[in-house]
Parts: C-alpha cells; sequence; structure tokens
C-alpha cells in the first residue's frame, strides 16, 4: 500500500493509477477579449498616472489600477495551470479520487464509487478529460459541487479502459 492511504482506502482495496492534470499556461482564442480589455485597463491607469504625475497630484492611486489590470488579462492564463499544479486524480479497484490542495482552502478530498452503472464520457482527446456522471462524496474538506472529472490527464484513453475494467470486475 502507497504512503498516506491507510486511512482512506477500505480493506482489500488498492492504488492503480495516480495522475496530475496537464494544463500549461497559454492564451485561448475565447480569453483574447478579457486579456486586452485587462490591457487596456492598465494601459488607461498608466497614462492616467503620468498625467497625475505631470500636474503634481497623487498618482501612486493609479498603481491599483495597474495591477487591477494586468490581474485580469494575464490572471486567467496562470490560474488553471497553477490549480492543475495542486490537483491530483488516483484510482483504485473501487473508487476514484479526486484530491486538491489550494492556498487558502486547503486540502479537499472526494471519492466516487466505480459502479458499473455510473456513467462516464470520454472527449477522445490527449491529454484527455474524463467526466463522471455522478458526485463525488467528500472525504476531507468542503464538499466538491461541480461534475467531478479527471481533467487534461495523460494516457486518457488508457485510463477510461481502466475505469471500464474496475466497472466489470475484471481490476
Amino acid at each position: 500500500m502507497m504512503n498516506g492511504w491507510q486511512d482512506i482506502l477500505a480493506p482489500g482495496e488498492h492504488v492503480l493509477w495516480q495522475g496530475q492534470p496537464s494544463v500549461p499556461p497559454r492564451l485561448s482564442p475565447r480569453q483574447i477579449p478579457v486579456f486586452l480589455f485587462g490591457m487596456m485597463f492598465a494601459g488607461f491607469a498608466v497614462f492616467w498616472m503620468s498625467m497625475a504625475m505631470r500636474a503634481g497630484t497623487i498618482w501612486l492611486f493609479g498603481l491599483i489600477h495597474l495591477f487591477a489590470g494586468l490581474a485580469v488579462a494575464i490572471g486567467p492564463i496562470f490560474v488553471m495551470p497553477f490549480v492543475a499544479s495542486r490537483t491530483w486524480y488516483s484510482l483504485t479497484n473501487r473508487r476514484a479520487f479526486f484530491a486538491t490542495h489550494l492556498p487558502f482552502v486547503g486540502p479537499t478530498l472526494n471519492a466516487l464509487d466505480l459502479t458499473p452503472a455510473l456513467g462516464i464520457e470520454f472527449d477522445g482527446k490527449e491529454p484527455g478529460t474524463l467526466r463522471f456522471q455522478d458526485k463525488a462524496t467528500p472525504l476531507v474538506g468542503s464538499r466538491f459541487d461541480g461534475a467531478p472529472m479527471f481533467t487534461k490527464i495523460q494516457n486518457a484513453r488508457n485510463v477510461f479502459g481502466l475505469i471500464r475494467d474496475i466497472q466489470r470486475g475484471k481490476a
């Protein structure tokens, strides 16, 4: 048994696979309008600060707007990779586990029984996403309200096959 699983796994349950999402930082086409808005906001803040400095008024107030614009522009590019780097997935011969450990939120661990009736959607991509059609049970931390999924995992087709074997009782 792997370290740390003693209090989580049921008797006879063992870990078959573990992985993390593969989400590199990138600017997607749907993020471009938000990126442009944030850059224009930051650019106007720089313009405002330079005009305020020339007038001899309080130009430092513009720093708040500059950083807000940069956060709006650049934040979405790095948020998903940051969350992905702190997310882990595991499969046992009975359940799927979804774990995260985010700053200010703390650790969460949710589990989902891999019953034969559980529906699973596979997007067919590599890295791929497996979406489960049931709610996960929280074991540690807050409740997971979204649809549980293994997002952007390597060898998604093999993991999907492993889950199907688990559901058939062959794993």
